[in-house]
């Protein structure tokens, strides 16, 4: 992370070279929050790329000494860009998300596809900030404290609240069994 500190500070002069470094860095894991959240690869991909347009333009307001993550920032940026997006509402045709979701061995991922669709009704169930504590944590791996700044609730209130999330979840899976 020593590198990532250096690549923001760099890229805060100017230099597009640190921010290509924090670019590869974190565009992978965007990308996959980005898709998770909106179901349609070309939008996630669109909504990945705003989300470094924006960050490279805000970049001189980040600071690392008031105590945020940058990882938190551009997560952040993130989920303010799925939010615009999905309130266009729009729709997907259960051909387009199969066909985007099709893997190369369909029978040999058939039970691992199944309990993921579970898993994603499960979720999706939630509130929409249920939701992205739940997508911020277990599956962008980021901190109580760095979920805490994306979603603006305080540590302790997050940290009960992300309990009953997974209880509501567990809760949601068995009476679907």
């Amino acid at each position: 992370m020593d590198d990532l500190e250096t690549w923001i500070k760099r890229a805060q002069k100017g230099d597009k070279n640190a921010f290509e470094n924090i670019y590869k860095f974190f565009f992978k894991r965007i990308y996959r929050y980005c898709n998770y959240n909106l179901k349609r690869k070309d939008v996630a991909e669109d909504i990945a790329q705003e989300t470094f347009i924006k960050c490279w333009k805000s970049l001189p307001s980040f600071s690392l000494k008031k105590g945020g993550s940058f990882q938190a920032f551009i997560f952040k940026i993130a989920r303010n860009l799925i939010i615009d997006e999905s309130r266009k509402k729009k729709t997907i045709k259960l051909e387009e998300y199969l066909e985007e979701n099709n893997d190369k061995n369909l029978e040999d991922d058939l039970d691992r596809k199944s309990e993921e669709l579970k898993i994603r009704s499960a979720i999706n169930k939630l509130d929409e900030t249920d939701k992205q504590i739940i997508i911020l944590r277990y599956f962008e791996d980021l901190s109580f404290s760095e979920v805490e700044e994306v979603v603006s609730i305080k540590s302790g209130a997050l940290r009960v609240r992300t309990h009953r999330i997974l209880k509501k979840i567990k809760e949601e899976l068995n009476s679907n069994e």
